[in-house]
């Protein structure tokens, strides 16, 4: 549901956490549930973590926006994630961080699909309203569950891959899917640049997505720890569909996120 007042538009989706609350003025974006609250205004976004009785006692984290800020939905799951561009630390690579998300409403339940419903359409407006923060990421989806989550953030000539390391608050690039058939891995050496254009050459072993020419010869080890089998292996079939020449729709991204508002 939704309505105007002065301040903007105010918009409430059900989560498995409880109703998420959206408020949406001409320069600030307020997200709150449960006894967490995002708010985002010119070049900061603030997280705050809410004491149970002490509103003294709140922890507060304001990050600098200074890259980009964009809104992911989470295949199959369909959690909706807030994600912002941090910058190196330390000689490190420049990563995304995951810094809000909620899980829907199980469709198991009675009013599953109607929660759901309400979901994809507060996504679609926050979407909209995050655009101008989201630099050249057109659009975004996270795999896995938790902070464990894998971000494909689609640049339009090339989907990034960002995945977390052990002990690390941020997702590093672990790869690069040019629409060529490119594939573009960090190394402490130098970039590795390998070519793959079937989705048969795409495939998972143990922790690893695996490359491998058509004789079946390795050209290429990603690792991608922490998210489940399943996912890896979704994470694996995405990305051959993204490279593989045969397909009618190089970039077929989940078709749940079409059924939301236009963006």
């Amino acid at each position: 549901m939704a309505y105007r007042d002065d301040a903007g538009d105010a918009l409430e989706a059900p989560t498995s956490e409880g109703p998420l609350r959206a408020e949406l003025a001409p320069h600030a974006i307020k997200l709150t549930i449960a006894n967490r609250t995002l708010h985002v205004a010119e070049k900061f976004a603030t997280v705050i973590e809410h004491h149970k009785k002490h509103a003294a006692k709140d922890r507060r984290t304001s990050l600098k926006i200074e890259g980009c800020l964009i809104v992911a939905r989470d295949v199959p799951h369909e959690d909706l994630g807030i994600w912002l561009e941090v910058e190196p630390a330390q000689g490190a690579r420049a990563g995304m961080r995951r810094i809000f998300g909620v899980e829907p409403v199980s469709l198991m339940e009675p009013t599953g699909l109607t929660a759901l419903a309400a979901l994809d359409r507060l996504a679609g407006r926050l979407r909209n309203e995050l655009a101008p923060y989201a630099g050249e990421i057109r659009r975004a989806i996270e795999i896995g569950r938790g902070l464990d989550k894998v971000l494909l953030a689609d640049h339009g000539a090339h989907i990034a891959v960002y995945a977390r390391r052990l002990f690390r608050d941020r997702a590093r690039l672990a790869m690069s899917i040019h629409d060529d058939g490119r594939i573009v891995i960090p190394d402490k050496k130098g970039p590795r640049e390998i070519t793959i254009r079937s989705r048969f050459g795409v495939t998972v072993w143990g922790d690893y997505v695996r490359f491998a020419d058509p004789q079946g010869t390795d050209l290429a080890k990603v690792s991608i720890p922490w998210i489940a089998p399943e996912d890896r292996k979704e994470l694996a079939r995405r990305i051959g569909q993204l490279v593989d020449r045969d397909q009618q729709d190089p970039i077929a991204w989940p078709p749940r996120l079409a059924a939301g508002p236009s963006t």
